[in-house]
């Protein structure tokens, strides 16, 4: 490896390519497309300001990389685009297979037994208190209108969020 001073007269594009994790023709293809121009030649080869070919070398990896860290897919090169579904597919398909992925039509089947055995609970409540505790006819219609309120809300809650659209 080479000393410092070295590198202030240019690096090569086989070091820059090590630098940033690609293959040295990756590395010579996008300072081709940028427009970089190389700094001088040593040894028969281009050598390029680090200055220069850093953000083009960096920007086509971070480019698809929001402000959150996560990966957008749209800004990615047509192939690795590709890659990028492909790949989310197999771990679709490996999250499903171990269970850790449920289908969402499963999911909202689940629920709907919940919901039906809480609506079937507060519909028979007032009754049951009435015929087990003895209720006055007023305390049942306490009972009915706490049951409805609380019936309530829990929709107003289920329904202020964001529904999507089931399948």
């Amino acid at each position: 490896m080479g000393d410092i001073r070295d590198f202030s007269q240019g690096w090569s594009v086989a070091r820059l390519a090590d630098e940033f994790g690609m293959d040295r023709r990756t590395a010579s293809k996008r300072l081709k497309e940028a427009g970089i121009s190389p700094l001088a030649k040593r040894n028969g080869n281009d050598v390029y300001r680090l200055a220069d070919a850093a953000p083009v070398l960096v920007n086509q990896v971070a480019g698809a990389i929001g402000a959150d860290g996560v990966v957008d897919p749209r800004d990615l090169p047509p192939m690795e685009r590709r890659a990028y579904y492909q790949s989310e597919n197999e771990r679709l398909k490996v999250e499903s297979t171990t269970g850790q992925l449920v289908p969402a039509a499963e999911v909202e089947a689940d629920y709907a037994q919940l919901v039906k055995k809480i609506v079937q609970f507060f519909d028979t409540l007032p009754d049951v208190l009435e015929r087990k505790v003895g209720l006055t006819p007023e305390q049942v219609v306490k009972v009915q209108d706490e049951c409805d309120r609380v019936r309530q809300s829990m929709y107003e809650g289920i329904t202020d969020d964001d529904v999507r659209d089931s399948a």
